[in-house]
Protein backbone atom coordinates (compact mmCIF):
# COMPACT_ATOMS: atom_id res chain seq x y z
CA UNK A 1 0.00 0.00 0.00
CA UNK A 2 2.76 1.95 0.86
CA UNK A 3 4.58 1.40 -2.49
CA UNK A 4 1.41 2.33 -4.35
CA UNK A 5 0.74 5.96 -2.75
CA UNK A 6 4.98 6.49 -3.34
CA UNK A 7 4.58 5.47 -6.75
CA UNK A 8 1.38 7.80 -7.15
CA UNK A 9 2.87 10.86 -5.13
CA UNK A 10 6.00 10.40 -7.54
CA UNK A 11 3.53 10.62 -11.03
CA UNK A 12 1.93 13.89 -9.30
CA UNK A 13 5.13 15.46 -8.43
CA UNK A 14 6.71 14.81 -11.93
CA UNK A 15 3.55 16.11 -13.85
CA UNK A 16 3.48 19.16 -11.53
CA UNK A 17 7.17 19.85 -12.11
CA UNK A 18 7.10 19.34 -16.24
CA UNK A 19 7.24 22.51 -17.70
CA UNK A 20 4.32 24.04 -19.47
CA UNK A 21 5.24 24.89 -23.09
CA UNK A 22 5.59 28.71 -23.17
CA UNK A 23 3.13 31.01 -25.11
CA UNK A 24 0.51 29.54 -27.84
CA UNK A 25 0.30 28.09 -31.18
CA UNK A 26 -1.17 30.88 -33.53
CA UNK A 27 -3.47 29.46 -36.26
CA UNK A 28 -6.16 31.20 -37.59
CA UNK A 29 -8.97 28.80 -38.40
CA UNK A 30 -12.60 29.36 -39.26
CA UNK A 31 -15.32 26.82 -37.76
CA UNK A 32 -18.05 25.34 -39.67
CA UNK A 33 -22.02 25.92 -39.11
CA UNK A 34 -20.99 29.48 -37.39
CA UNK A 35 -21.94 33.38 -38.21
CA UNK A 36 -19.56 35.76 -38.04
CA UNK A 37 -20.10 39.16 -37.99
CA UNK A 38 -17.55 41.24 -39.78
CA UNK A 39 -17.21 45.06 -39.89
CA UNK A 40 -14.43 46.22 -42.29
CA UNK A 41 -13.34 50.19 -42.81
CA UNK A 42 -11.03 51.16 -46.05
CA UNK A 43 -9.94 54.25 -46.40
CA UNK A 44 -7.84 55.48 -49.00
CA UNK A 45 -5.81 60.05 -49.03
CA UNK A 46 -3.97 60.79 -52.40
CA UNK A 47 -2.24 63.86 -53.00
CA UNK A 48 -0.47 64.84 -56.52
CA UNK A 49 1.97 67.79 -57.28
CA UNK A 50 3.20 68.35 -60.52
CA UNK A 51 6.43 70.54 -61.42
CA UNK A 52 8.46 71.10 -64.35
CA UNK A 53 8.67 73.16 -67.80
CA UNK A 54 6.57 75.73 -67.95
CA UNK A 55 4.65 74.43 -71.11
CA UNK A 56 4.02 71.14 -69.47
CA UNK A 57 2.21 72.78 -66.88
CA UNK A 58 0.49 75.43 -68.71
CA UNK A 59 -0.96 71.68 -71.03
CA UNK A 60 -1.98 70.48 -66.70
CA UNK A 61 -3.66 73.75 -66.26
CA UNK A 62 -5.36 73.46 -69.39
CA UNK A 63 -6.57 69.83 -69.09
CA UNK A 64 -8.07 71.54 -65.22
CA UNK A 65 -5.93 69.83 -63.35
CA UNK A 66 -5.57 71.11 -59.84
CA UNK A 67 -2.24 71.33 -58.85
CA UNK A 68 -1.53 69.80 -56.16
CA UNK A 69 -4.98 67.40 -57.02
CA UNK A 70 -6.38 65.93 -54.40
CA UNK A 71 -8.81 62.75 -53.53
CA UNK A 72 -10.33 60.86 -50.84
CA UNK A 73 -11.92 57.46 -50.48
CA UNK A 74 -13.63 55.98 -47.59
CA UNK A 75 -15.89 52.90 -47.09
CA UNK A 76 -17.83 51.52 -44.23
CA UNK A 77 -19.04 47.47 -45.06
CA UNK A 78 -20.87 45.68 -42.47
CA UNK A 79 -21.16 41.97 -43.61
CA UNK A 80 -22.09 38.32 -42.35
CA UNK A 81 -20.23 35.45 -43.12
CA UNK A 82 -22.03 31.68 -42.87
CA UNK A 83 -20.00 28.85 -42.99
CA UNK A 84 -22.27 25.35 -43.51
CA UNK A 85 -21.69 21.56 -42.61
CA UNK A 86 -18.48 19.67 -43.14
CA UNK A 87 -18.26 17.44 -46.06
CA UNK A 88 -16.48 14.23 -45.96
CA UNK A 89 -13.15 15.78 -47.53
CA UNK A 90 -13.34 18.09 -44.72
CA UNK A 91 -14.09 21.41 -46.51
CA UNK A 92 -17.00 23.46 -45.89
CA UNK A 93 -18.92 26.14 -47.76
CA UNK A 94 -18.81 30.01 -46.81
CA UNK A 95 -21.28 32.68 -47.96
CA UNK A 96 -20.33 36.01 -47.13
CA UNK A 97 -23.49 38.59 -47.42
CA UNK A 98 -22.48 42.81 -47.32
CA UNK A 99 -25.19 43.93 -44.93
CA UNK A 100 -24.75 47.25 -45.05
CA UNK A 101 -22.47 49.80 -46.82
CA UNK A 102 -21.41 53.55 -46.61
CA UNK A 103 -19.27 55.78 -48.22
CA UNK A 104 -18.24 59.39 -48.40
CA UNK A 105 -19.86 60.72 -51.18
CA UNK A 106 -23.30 58.08 -50.60
CA UNK A 107 -22.53 55.99 -53.27
CA UNK A 108 -22.39 52.14 -53.38
CA UNK A 109 -20.72 50.85 -56.24
CA UNK A 110 -21.68 47.35 -55.01
CA UNK A 111 -25.40 47.19 -53.90
CA UNK A 112 -26.53 45.99 -49.83
CA UNK A 113 -27.58 42.03 -50.08
CA UNK A 114 -24.44 41.19 -52.84
CA UNK A 115 -23.74 37.47 -51.95
CA UNK A 116 -20.11 36.19 -52.24
CA UNK A 117 -19.92 32.34 -52.12
CA UNK A 118 -16.95 30.68 -51.43
CA UNK A 119 -15.48 27.63 -49.71
CA UNK A 120 -13.02 26.18 -46.74
CA UNK A 121 -10.24 23.69 -47.30
CA UNK A 122 -7.64 23.03 -46.10
CA UNK A 123 -5.97 26.49 -45.53
CA UNK A 124 -8.94 26.78 -42.86
CA UNK A 125 -9.19 30.42 -44.63
CA UNK A 126 -12.03 31.28 -46.75
CA UNK A 127 -11.52 31.39 -50.63
CA UNK A 128 -14.41 32.77 -52.44
CA UNK A 129 -14.66 32.48 -56.36
CA UNK A 130 -18.43 33.76 -57.35
CA UNK A 131 -20.77 36.74 -56.99
CA UNK A 132 -24.25 36.78 -56.98
CA UNK A 133 -25.61 39.61 -58.22
CA UNK A 134 -28.31 40.84 -61.20
CA UNK A 135 -26.91 44.47 -61.38
CA UNK A 136 -22.88 44.01 -61.36
CA UNK A 137 -20.82 43.75 -64.59
CA UNK A 138 -18.19 41.22 -64.90
CA UNK A 139 -15.64 42.94 -64.14
CA UNK A 140 -17.01 44.54 -60.80
CA UNK A 141 -17.10 41.06 -59.67
CA UNK A 142 -13.63 40.08 -60.57
CA UNK A 143 -12.52 43.25 -58.59
CA UNK A 144 -14.78 42.05 -55.73
CA UNK A 145 -13.96 38.98 -55.60
CA UNK A 146 -9.91 40.25 -55.03
CA UNK A 147 -11.00 42.60 -52.77
CA UNK A 148 -12.81 39.88 -50.49
CA UNK A 149 -9.88 37.12 -51.03
CA UNK A 150 -7.24 39.46 -50.44
CA UNK A 151 -8.85 40.64 -46.75
CA UNK A 152 -8.95 37.34 -45.90
CA UNK A 153 -5.61 35.96 -47.30
CA UNK A 154 -3.31 38.58 -44.87
CA UNK A 155 -4.84 36.10 -42.34
CA UNK A 156 -3.20 33.46 -43.55
CA UNK A 157 -0.68 32.62 -41.23
CA UNK A 158 1.78 29.71 -41.33
CA UNK A 159 0.70 27.30 -37.76
CA UNK A 160 3.66 28.09 -35.09
CA UNK A 161 4.27 28.50 -31.50
CA UNK A 162 5.29 32.05 -30.67
CA UNK A 163 6.03 33.35 -27.26
CA UNK A 164 5.94 37.65 -25.97
CA UNK A 165 8.65 39.51 -27.65
CA UNK A 166 8.76 37.62 -30.64
CA UNK A 167 8.03 38.16 -34.13
CA UNK A 168 7.67 37.12 -37.64
CA UNK A 169 7.36 38.39 -41.18
CA UNK A 170 5.16 37.56 -44.08
CA UNK A 171 5.56 38.72 -48.05
CA UNK A 172 3.19 39.57 -50.05
CA UNK A 173 3.37 40.82 -53.77
CA UNK A 174 1.39 43.79 -54.92
CA UNK A 175 1.07 45.70 -58.19
CA UNK A 176 0.72 49.02 -59.15
CA UNK A 177 -0.43 50.56 -61.87
CA UNK A 178 1.25 53.67 -63.00
CA UNK A 179 1.68 55.43 -66.63
CA UNK A 180 1.05 52.36 -68.75
CA UNK A 181 3.34 50.25 -66.43
CA UNK A 182 3.59 48.08 -63.51
CA UNK A 183 5.28 48.93 -60.41
CA UNK A 184 5.97 45.27 -58.83
CA UNK A 185 5.99 45.83 -55.19
CA UNK A 186 6.49 43.13 -52.31
CA UNK A 187 4.77 44.12 -49.33
CA UNK A 188 6.75 42.88 -46.14
CA UNK A 189 4.61 42.79 -42.81
CA UNK A 190 6.32 42.39 -40.02
CA UNK A 191 4.06 40.95 -36.23
CA UNK A 192 5.47 41.43 -33.07
CA UNK A 193 3.84 39.17 -29.62
CA UNK A 194 3.37 42.24 -27.27
CA UNK A 195 1.45 40.53 -24.90
CA UNK A 196 -1.16 37.84 -24.03
CA UNK A 197 -3.88 38.11 -21.78
CA UNK A 198 -7.27 36.96 -21.17
CA UNK A 199 -6.62 34.56 -24.01
CA UNK A 200 -6.12 37.59 -26.26
CA UNK A 201 -3.01 37.94 -28.11
CA UNK A 202 -1.83 41.25 -29.23
CA UNK A 203 0.32 41.89 -31.88
CA UNK A 204 2.57 44.89 -33.03
CA UNK A 205 2.38 45.47 -36.80
CA UNK A 206 4.41 47.08 -39.06
CA UNK A 207 5.35 46.82 -42.94
CA UNK A 208 7.58 47.80 -46.05
CA UNK A 209 6.76 48.44 -49.25
CA UNK A 210 9.91 47.54 -51.68
CA UNK A 211 9.15 48.86 -54.98
CA UNK A 212 10.57 48.11 -58.20
CA UNK A 213 9.29 49.29 -62.02
CA UNK A 214 8.49 46.73 -65.03
CA UNK A 215 10.49 49.48 -67.19
CA UNK A 216 13.89 49.82 -65.11
CA UNK A 217 14.70 53.33 -65.61
CA UNK A 218 16.01 55.98 -63.04
CA UNK A 219 12.51 57.92 -63.58
CA UNK A 220 10.36 56.45 -60.76
CA UNK A 221 11.45 55.97 -56.95
CA UNK A 222 9.04 54.96 -54.37
CA UNK A 223 8.55 53.81 -50.95
CA UNK A 224 6.06 53.17 -48.14
CA UNK A 225 5.67 52.02 -44.55
CA UNK A 226 2.82 50.90 -42.47
CA UNK A 227 1.84 50.47 -38.55
CA UNK A 228 -0.61 48.94 -36.70
CA UNK A 229 -1.96 46.20 -34.47
CA UNK A 230 -3.85 42.96 -34.32
CA UNK A 231 -5.55 40.90 -31.73
CA UNK A 232 -5.73 37.41 -32.01
CA UNK A 233 -8.44 35.47 -29.88
CA UNK A 234 -6.55 32.08 -29.04
CA UNK A 235 -9.77 30.11 -28.29
CA UNK A 236 -11.65 31.25 -31.14
CA UNK A 237 -8.65 30.59 -33.49
CA UNK A 238 -9.92 34.49 -34.87
CA UNK A 239 -8.18 37.31 -35.31
CA UNK A 240 -10.49 39.37 -34.12
CA UNK A 241 -9.21 43.01 -34.54
CA UNK A 242 -6.70 44.41 -37.90
CA UNK A 243 -5.84 47.71 -38.26
CA UNK A 244 -2.81 49.03 -40.36
CA UNK A 245 -2.13 53.05 -41.74
CA UNK A 246 0.09 53.33 -44.45
CA UNK A 247 1.81 56.08 -46.13
CA UNK A 248 2.84 55.63 -49.52
CA UNK A 249 5.72 58.29 -51.35
CA UNK A 250 5.91 58.10 -55.02
CA UNK A 251 7.90 59.97 -57.67
CA UNK A 252 7.76 59.56 -61.51
CA UNK A 253 10.20 61.71 -63.96
CA UNK A 254 8.74 62.28 -67.36
CA UNK A 255 10.33 64.32 -70.37
CA UNK A 256 9.07 67.95 -69.38
CA UNK A 257 7.29 67.67 -65.86
CA UNK A 258 7.47 64.94 -62.90
CA UNK A 259 4.31 64.73 -60.47
CA UNK A 260 5.04 63.27 -56.87
CA UNK A 261 2.44 61.32 -55.32
CA UNK A 262 1.82 60.72 -51.81
CA UNK A 263 -0.84 58.22 -50.42
CA UNK A 264 -2.34 57.96 -46.82
CA UNK A 265 -4.32 54.26 -46.54
CA UNK A 266 -6.38 52.82 -43.47
CA UNK A 267 -7.49 49.31 -43.08
CA UNK A 268 -9.50 48.06 -40.30
CA UNK A 269 -11.69 45.14 -39.72
CA UNK A 270 -13.07 43.61 -36.54
CA UNK A 271 -14.87 40.04 -36.37
CA UNK A 272 -17.53 38.44 -34.03
CA UNK A 273 -18.70 34.92 -33.56
CA UNK A 274 -22.16 35.32 -33.42
CA UNK A 275 -23.82 33.95 -30.05
CA UNK A 276 -26.01 30.89 -30.39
Amino acid sequence: MRNTIAILMSAILFACSTPKPEGFILKVKFQPENKYMISTIRGTETTITYSGEKIAMQKIKSMHIKNPSFSAVKTKTDSELETGKTSADGSFTASLTLKKMMSLDGKNEIPEGTVILGKVEGSSIPKFGNVVSGTLSFDQKNLLLQTINSSFEQFSFTEQRLKTGEQFSVDRPLSLPMDGTEIETIVTTTYKLMSIKNNLAQFEITQNYQMTPKRLDNSFSGKGNGKGQLIYDMENFLVTDYSVKTDLEMNKKMDYFEFDLKTTSEFSQTTEIEKK
